[in-house]
Order: structure tokens, then sequence, then C-alpha cells
């Protein structure tokens, strides 16, 4: 998988590339032929009430968007969860309907309240195991100084 991530260089940049590269090899999408496009956007929170999300931009080509004034923690736990989401759709788990309307998992088209679609189910179940390995691996980088 290509994984740009757009912005001007920062911590938060940084934090991201790396920590997205790692996802992407734990979710297995290393030797996906998708391209993810990755950027920030301050407020988003607050503006579109999500921390992040997820949505597909071309045939093999996808863009998430995060919240960076969330802090670190919540930013990288977001990062899992927007991952398992880039997963469903590189693996043809979820396909959406071209007004974005319409959800389809597994060829099934699903009409249910947000915590019970599958897709989310599945995020939100595996964000904080996967979030904690890279939490897990900054703590030995660290506990080296």
């Amino acid at each position: 998988m290509d994984i740009q991530v757009v912005g001007r260089n920062s911590p938060t940049k940084t934090v991201i590339e790396a920590a997205s590269i790692f996802l992407a090899k734990e979710l297995k999408l290393d030797k996906s032929k998708y391209t993810l496009l990755i950027s920030t956007q301050r407020g988003l929170s607050k503006d579109e009430g999500m921390k992040g999300y997820v949505t597909r931009i071309g045939p093999k080509c996808l863009h998430m968007n995060l919240d960076s004034g969330i802090g670190v923690e919540r930013l990288i736990t977001t990062l899992a969860h927007e991952m398992v989401h880039v997963k469903q759709y590189a693996k043809g788990q979820i396909k959406s309907s071209k007004s974005c309307k319409t959800n389809y998992w597994m060829g099934k088209n699903i009409r249910k309240e947000y915590f019970e679609q599958p897709w989310e189910i599945e995020a939100y179940s595996k964000e904080r195991v996967l979030a904690n390995k890279i939490f897990h691996m900054i703590g030995k980088y660290y506990a080296m100084d």
C-alpha cells in the first residue's frame, strides 16, 4: 500500500506516517495496490462531529482525514480505527454507493444505526488492540534512552 501523509512536516505528521505504515503491516495491507492519502484538519471533531473518516476517492485510492487537535493518544487510536476501515475497503468487505448514502457489507445492503453497523463493530473492536501495539513500541523506544 502506498501511504502518503499530506501536510507540512511536523511531529504529528511523523507520528501518523510511522503509525500508518505499522498498521498497514498489522492489517496485512502492505502489499495492497491501494493508495492511501492521509490529511489532518484541526477542529474536525467540533465541526463535523467525528475524529476521523475514510472515503474512496478513486478506484484504488482512499482518503483519510484525521482531527489533528485531539492529542497523540486519541489520534493514534483514531488512526487505528480508520485503518480498519481502509482494510475493509481494500479487501472489498465494504463498498459505498456513488452517492455514499448506501453501504454494502460483504455484498449486502446494510441500513443500521452507527454503532450497529458491522464495519463500525469491527473497527471499534480492533482499534484499542492496534493502538496498544503502537503504544507498547513507543514505550520500548523510550525505555532504551
